[in-house]
Order: C-alpha cells, then sequence, then structure tokens
C-alpha cells in the first residue's frame, strides 16, 4: 500500500517526538545515576573502584525505569491523564522555591545561607504538602462537584505557584535578616552588586580587552537575562 505525503510527514514527527523523549529521558537517567553513585556511594564506599562503581549506575539506571513504569498508573489517574498539566503542577509545587532563592541570592546581597536554606524547607514542605493532596484527592469528572480542599480547588496550580514563590521570598528574607550578613568575600563575583570590575570573562593575555569592558557585557548579559525573566513573567501571567 503506498504511503501519501501526509502519512510520511505523521511518521517524521512521531520519529522526531520520539528522538527527542528519548533524548531527555537519557539525559535524566545518566543525571540520576551519576549523582547517586558519585555522591552518595562513594561515599558509602570510599574504596569502590570503577568496575563496582559502574556496576551500580548500570542498576540505578534499572532502578529508575522501574520507577518510571510503576508511576503511570498514578499518572493515568491524576488530571485525566494528561502528561503536560501533570508536569506543570508538579514544577508549580517544587520550582518556587529554588527560583525564589536564586532571585534573591543574585540581586540582594544581604541574602544569606541561613535564608537560603529556610527558605527551600519551607517551600518544599508546602509544595510537597499540595502533591500529596492531589495525590489523594484526584479532580473530579466533568459535571460533577468539585470536593476537594480549598488549595485545589480554589487555586490554580499556575496561582499556586506564584503564591509559592511569594512565601519562599519571603521566608528567605525573614531568615537571611535574622541572621549576620555573609562577608564581602563570601559573595564577591556572585551576586549583582558584588561584581568585580577587573572580572575577566575567558579574556587572553595581550587580545586588548579592558576589565571595564569585561565589566560592561557582563552587565548587559545580565540585563538581557532580566528582561527575558520579564518576558516569561508576562506571558505566564497571560495564559494563566
Amino acid at each position: 500500500m503506498p504511503l501519501s505525503p501526509t502519512s510520511g510527514l505523521r511518521g517524521l514527527m512521531i520519529a522526531v517526538m520520539m528522538a527527542a523523549l528519548m533524548s531527555s529521558l537519557t539525559s535524566i537517567f545518566n543525571s540520576s545515576s551519576t549523582l547517586f553513585t558519585m555522591d552518595i556511594w562513594r561515599r558509602l564506599r570510599p574504596r569502590a573502584g570503577e568496575r563496582e562503581l559502574l556496576l551500580v549506575g548500570r542498576l540505578v539506571v534499572v532502578v529508575l525505569i522501574g520507577v518510571s513504569v510503576a508511576w503511570i498508573p498514578v499518572l493515568q489517574g491524576s488530571n485525566s491523564g494528561q502528561l503536560f498539566i501533570y508536569m506543570q503542577s508538579v514544577t508549580s509545587s517544587l520550582a518556587p522555591p529554588v527560583t525564589a532563592v536564586f532571585v534573591l541570592g543574585v540581586f540582594w546581597r544581604r541574602a544569606n545561607e541561613q535564608g537560603a536554606f529556610w527558605g527551600l524547607m519551607v517551600g518544599l514542605v508546602v509544595g510537597a504538602t499540595r502533591l500529596v493532596l492531589e495525590f489523594l484527592h484526584p479532580a473530579p469528572p466533568c459535571g460533577e462537584p468539585d470536593m476537594r480542599p480549598a488549595i485545589l480547588g480554589s487555586i490554580h496550580y499556575l496561582h499556586f505557584a506564584v503564591a509559592l514563590f511569594a512565601l519562599s521570598g519571603a521566608v528567605v528574607v525573614a531568615g537571611s535578616l535574622l541572621t549576620p550578613a555573609s562577608q564581602g568575600a563570601q559573595i564577591e563575583n556572585l551576586t549583582w552588586w558584588t561584581l568585580a570590575q577587573d572580572l575577566f570573562l575567558g579574556a587572553k593575555a595581550g587580545d586588548g580587552r579592558t576589565p571595564q569592558r569585561h565589566a560592561f557585557w557582563a552587565r548587559v548579559c545580565g540585563f538581557n537575562a532580566i528582561l527575558l525573566m520579564c518576558v516569561n513573567i508576562f506571558f505566564y501571567a497571560y495564559f494563566a
């Protein structure tokens, strides 16, 4: 049976989507395996050889694949089985604390380790609580009354992400103000306001580029990052 051009394009798009999915899963599995092997297993067995580490890494990948397959029924039972909505819901419960700590750490020189720690902990507890509630109280079918808790039925997960970001940021600010500030040497070249004027970003000797020009372009890159973040926030708020 001859294939029509439309069928060929559909097959091409399916192949592209499968290749992208395989690439993403491969990177996730490899990263998780490396984290467990190098950060956990080597601490438990400091004398482990390369062969043992390689074997442990492969076993971790097998375990992760098994957990992923076992999680499919949970995914099908939540958010009407829509993968994209499920991913966005999980991200909205886990990413805002990290984002708040990163933004304050870069643009507020008074932020310190204690504030960041408690901001992450409070945000993680609140976000994990919503995830557990979503698992225990799935969304009702269309047309049926929503009897879930108010944090699920009345607050969209995108709006919850904004509130969680604000809460985590407030905890970071409070924790930082209640504890001693970081010394100047500890935050040098780590925040927007402590970039050294003689910072050479990969410059080579004799290339004619001055420290002032390097600091200027470093701030230009930072300004572009802020602009991009504002555009993302606009689209986020508009489509939410």
